[in-house]
């Protein structure tokens, strides 16, 4: 072969090959944001791995410590994907934003815990139960249930609210204080400090019974943009799947999500994740096995607290479908 032939072969194999390499441009930012604490433990793996999903997108996974942060997110639309309370995705459905809830990332979680056990609440009268979030979803759940059960919480239960459950742990450690609201898995972190300590009502289990559902109430959803999922069915099945598989990994590896856990520094502790692991409210995440338990958790809220869901239930297109 000729050596003008050969440099002819040479350009032809180069054209060939920058034809076959095509410039796909800069990938598409997502934002993955959700709380620090028990509703960021379902993405640890994702987290970790940094997960990715295709070739379109570059999911940016986000963690925020304060409600305020979350809850700019979801008003100003920068989220796509988020972990938000279920009364805030409401909210948002009805002003418009366009978030879809996906699935269920944590269900009731809330306990109350004392230094002696109780037959039934209605032997909470008269004593004090130091509290948190007024005005909140742990409060609305709360006053739900004590008003089913004929409590007056203003008359016969004297209510302190403090500003947060890492305030309540430490006076019932110490003794200072007889009942408190609590959650996991700061629950098991305080249990750990004073075993003497008992879990005397599960807020969830008492949920089920006022409503007749069976897995209590929806505290937590994952929500996506209803633009990305119409643009890109298949991008927001193949993220739901990584997260059910985040999450069920956790859940069979929990010690591994412990430790996670504090590697990341997503808030609780190893060992309250292994002794809370069957009050985390981690499981049944997808959406369309509790329709029920949504529908409900929203016409109590309605009735309750309506200014907490956006003043009315949301219509159906809010649930995501296939």
């Amino acid at each position: 072969m000729s050596k003008k032939l050969i440099i002819i072969c040479i350009m032809l194999l180069s054209i060939t090959l920058s034809s076959c390499s095509v410039d796909k441009g800069p990938l598409e930012e997502i934002t993955f944001s959700y709380m620090e604490g028990v509703t960021s433990l379902g993405s640890a793996r994702m987290v970790d791995n940094n997960v990715q999903i295709g070739e379109k997108y570059k999911i940016n996974y986000e963690m925020l410590n304060a409600t305020d942060l979350l809850n700019t997110r979801i008003i100003k639309q920068e989220a796509h994907i988020a972990i938000v309370p279920t009364t805030l995705a409401a909210q948002s459905f009805n002003k418009d934003l366009g978030y879809v809830i996906c699935g269920t990332s944590t269900w009731g979680n809330l306990y109350i815990v004392g230094k002696e056990e109780l037959s039934s609440l209605d032997e909470l009268r008269g004593k004090t139960l130091h509290t948190f979030g007024r005005g909140l979803t742990p409060d609305v759940v709360l006053s739900f249930i004590m008003d089913h059960n004929g409590i007056d919480r203003e008359k016969d239960v004297d209510m302190v609210y403090l500003n947060g459950a890492a305030e309540v742990g430490p006076l019932l450690i110490a003794g200072k204080a007889d009942y408190g609201l609590l959650p996991e898995p700061i629950l098991s972190a305080v249990l750990l400090k004073n075993p003497d300590l008992k879990v005397v009502f599960d807020l969830s289990s008492m949920w089920s019974e006022a409503t007749g559902t069976t897995k209590g109430y929806p505290q937590s959803s994952l929500v996506i943009k209803k633009e990305l999922i119409d643009k890109d069915p298949k991008f927001v099945e193949d993220f739901l799947k990584a997260y059910v598989e985040s999450q069920n990994w956790g859940l069979d590896n929990i010690e591994a999500l412990g430790d996670l856990s504090e590697k990341l520094v997503l808030g609780p502790p190893k060992m309250a994740i292994v002794n809370g692991k069957d009050r985390l409210g981690l499981h049944d995440f997808n959406m369309e096995d509790s329709l029920d338990e949504y529908i409900v958790y929203y016409e109590k809220i309605l009735e309750f607290a309506p200014e907490f869901i956006g003043g009315k239930v949301p219509g159906e297109e809010i649930y995501y479908k296939r």
